[in-house]
């Protein structure tokens, strides 16, 4: 019997060191896989989840200065944990977390305007806007969504991929729905109990009109923003005229040449004499047969009042919508136009909707192909935001964003954090930066991260142009020779062309079936470099890269698919680029976040790039994402749970779940 035991017992150690020797073996190959960024990853576990509940994993030696939109404004406090998100994880049983007990806040995010720090550093004063419901929305409750404060030791999750903390995401807060979404009309008042707030002052939304509002409180605060007396903003899109193609030389926006003290630190350059506010358009896409739900409308009147009425017009709302029916003839008769707007857009948004369809795409870029009616929403998107780039020449940055997008946090505590962070980023290695997901389980932070990045590149990284046959690049020159000449200070200070929050990706590399759409470019399919990127459901562009984009359309014709045009272009015209590390979550119990990191940064046919991908089915189970046409996916069940709603639109139990700020897509029929 001892002799069997014994005997059990040398196999089983045997059988021990053998595994662990394969364990070890994997890790080894996935260091020095060229397909994976692992740097020095924690102990394996067999479900996500475990390692979620450890808090936070994400070293602190970063470098990295995060945007303070106020001095004092709610962040982290230092012990905290710097991922500060609650309870994501199985979305079936394991949403537990709500409010109940949590402190309630009106949450300001705003910076501190008209002090003296203020008005040293800006132009103009900043001036109150009224709201819906009458009054100045700056300091009234009724137009300002309330969170609730987390305990300085929560022991809460981060996300697998992006970070809070690197990017002054990070507020301490979490949101619940009610907290969120009354001031917008949600007049559920099962939230009552919870903060002691009183309902919102109640609004006929029917008699708002956006519009006005926005273009009185941009009137109050004009003094704030740079005028530009040759540019006149209209409100429609017209038919091109001779002179729009014999002039569309003149659209480009050049870049001024280098000199040194462009190329200062950005401490340097935030420190210089005063400076304009910069102003920003949101264009949501939509068209004829949206049906805009309560939800929706809710999502677009908070889009608005956090964004440009508290903002004081740093923002600006509109809503692109495609009349798809091709016998609505609506800009051959005024009439037409406007029963268009009345039969299809909500009466409160009328003044913030711009009417396009195809045959006006077809007039302004007769040469970029003919447009079938059926996909041209997918395959022609970017060129509506290139017309509005010459409809409303007045914004500096175009943000689009898809109505299937929700943000459970402050928006412009979102979007602001998002450009300052890009801002402040250099341009060396900027597209090997943007090429892969940054993940804090496995690279830690972001310097360990941009350090890897250097590595792998071996100073080969794309410096300047691309050069591309046809294309005369509008972007500046790169001040070295090299980027390894350059102390990662070209690009520090200087706003980016193109944001999106995922990697920017060569699709030459992947197996995404639309990487050979590539027309008309004199270089061919084979020789003509670009960039794609798996989601655009929220980007933003500059209006020098639209006006690049709208003069190689009308002058050549060149066109791809709008997961590729727009960074393709930002390419061949050396212009600034980066990817936003957004915090994005994963439900899954059977993979590691070194197996999740190794998959979704495989860029072959084995990762997530690939339409036909053996992990496809993790299209589901993402945050942020392509709607994979696997329903439901992750972000609607977390979304309608958040709600406290089912699929079929009936209330499940109150659990009044308090969630961090995410972004969620594809939110679909709710």
């Amino acid at each position: 019997m001892f002799k069997q035991e014994y005997s059990l017992f040398s196999r089983h150690v045997l059988i021990t060191s053998i595994l662990a020797l394969c364990i070890v073996s994997l890790l080894w190959w996935q260091l020095s896989s060229p397909n994976s960024l692992l740097i020095q990853p924690d102990p394996p576990s067999s479900k996500i989840y475990d390692l979620y509940i450890q808090g936070s994993q994400e070293d602190d030696d970063s470098e990295t200065a995060n945007p303070t939109l106020k001095p004092g404004a709610p962040d982290l406090p230092h012990n905290s944990t710097d991922e500060s998100v609650f309870g994501l994880q199985r979305p079936s049983t394991d949403f537990k977390q709500s409010a109940v007990d949590l402190p309630f806040e009106i949450y300001d995010p705003y910076p501190d305007y008209n002090t003296k720090a203020w008005e040293k550093e800006w132009h103009g004063a900043h001036f109150g806007c009224e709201g819906p419901r009458g009054v100045d929305v700056n300091g009234n409750p009724d137009d300002m969504l309330g969170a609730y404060k987390l305990p300085t030791d929560a022991l809460t999750p981060q996300p697998i991929f992006g970070t809070y903390k690197e990017t002054g995401l990070g507020s301490g807060y979490c949101f619940e729905r009610h907290a969120r979404n009354s001031p917008y009309g949600d007049e559920d008042r099962a939230g009552d109990s919870l903060n002691n707030r009183p309902q919102p002052t109640k609004v006929d939304w029917e008699k708002v009109d956006w519009g006005q509002l926005q273009l009185d409180c941009y009137n109050r605060n004009r003094g704030r923003f740079e005028e530009r007396e040759d540019e006149t903003p209209r409100s429609m899109f017209r038919y091109p005229t001779h002179d729009d193609t014999r002039k569309v030389n003149e659209t480009l926006i050049l870049s001024e040449p280098e000199t040194k003290s462009k190329r200062q630190s950005y401490r340097r350059w935030s420190s210089d004499s005063k400076k304009y506010r910069q102003r920003n358009a949101i264009l949501l896409r939509t068209y004829d047969k949206k049906d805009y739900t309560p939800d929706n409308m809710q999502h677009i009147r908070s889009l608005i009042t956090e964004l440009s009425l508290h903002s004081g017009a740093e923002y600006e709302v509109f809503l692109l919508v495609q009349i798809v029916d091709l016998d609505q003839h609506i800009f051959s008769d005024p009439a037409v136009y406007q029963k268009a707007l009345d039969d299809y857009v909500p009466h409160e948004f009328h003044n913030i909707s711009i009417l396009f369809n195809v045959p006006l795409l077809e007039a302004w870029y007769p040469k970029a192909g003919k447009h079938d009616p059926k996909n041209s929403q997918q395959v022609y998107m970017t060129q509506p935001l290139q017309l509005f780039s010459l409809l409303r020449p007045d914004f500096d940055l175009y943000w689009q964003s898809e109505l299937d997008v929700r943000y459970t946090g402050h928006h412009y505590h979102h979007l602001e954090a998002i450009r300052q962070w890009a801002q402040k980023q250099p341009r060396k290695y900027q597209w090997e930066r943007a090429a892969y997901f940054y993940s804090p389980f496995i690279h830690r932070n972001w310097k360990q991260f941009t350090a890897k990045i250097r590595e792998i590149t071996e100073g080969e990284g794309i410096w300047g142009p691309v050069v591309t046959s046809g294309i005369n690049p509008v972007g500046p020159k790169p001040p070295t020779e090299s980027p390894e000449e350059d102390e990662s200070q070209w690009g520090v200070g200087e706003p980016a062309d193109m944001i999106n929050v995922m990697p920017i990706v060569d699709p030459v590399k992947t197996h995404m079936m639309f990487r050979d759409w590539v027309d008309n470019y004199p270089d061919g399919v084979d020789k003509t470099p670009r960039r794609t990127a798996p989601v655009t459901a929220l980007i933003a562009s500059s209006k020098r890269l639209l006006r690049a984009m709208h003069h190689s359309q009308v002058t050549i014709g060149t066109h791809m698919m709008p997961e590729m045009y727009p960074e393709s272009t930002a390419l061949q015209h050396g212009m600034k680029t980066v990817a936003f590390p957004e915090p994005v979550y994963i439900d899954v119990d059977d993979k590691s976040p070194e197996e999740l990191e190794a998959i979704f940064n495989d860029q072959t046919e084995g990762g997530m790039w690939n339409g036909a991908s053996p992990h496809a089915m993790l299209a589901r189970s993402i945050s942020y994402w392509w709607s994979a046409g696997f329903h439901p996916e992750y972000s609607n069940v977390l979304y309608r749970k958040w709600l406290g709603i089912d699929f079929e639109g009936k209330k499940t139990d109150e659990q009044r779940l308090c969630l961090p700020a995410i972004t969620l897509h594809p939110i679909k029929d709710i």
